[in-house]
């Protein structure tokens, strides 16, 4: 199962690089977003595959030399993705402000 969350996820950025470089439908990323999105709550084998790959990104636009601007675009898509995904996003207001 480990070896299955990990495809999974090999198959979002493939999927993904196809929309990009119009190998495939646009919408098709979206979709298998989507998917991925349920496996995320329902597998904890895809869970940890999320985590772990997202740390292992995060060394990687951590490191001495890269370039500042591969840390914004990744620090923004965990954000889209966190919101997009209920996992996280804007804080909510306090209970008893006014709108």
């Amino acid at each position: 199962m480990h070896i299955v969350a990990y495809t999974e996820l090999l198959i979002l950025v493939r999927v993904t690089l196809g929309a990009l470089l119009f190998r495939n439908a646009l919408l098709s990323p979206i979709l298998y977003a989507h998917f991925l999105r349920q496996r995320y709550f329902q597998s904890a084998f895809t869970r940890q595959a999320v985590v772990t790959s997202a740390a292992h990104i995060e060394t990687f636009v951590s490191r001495e030399g890269m370039p500042p601007v591969l840390r914004t675009v990744w620090e923004t898509g965990k954000d889209v993705v966190r919101r997009w995904g209920g996992i996280g996003g804007a804080p909510q207001a306090a209970a008893g402000e006014e709108h």
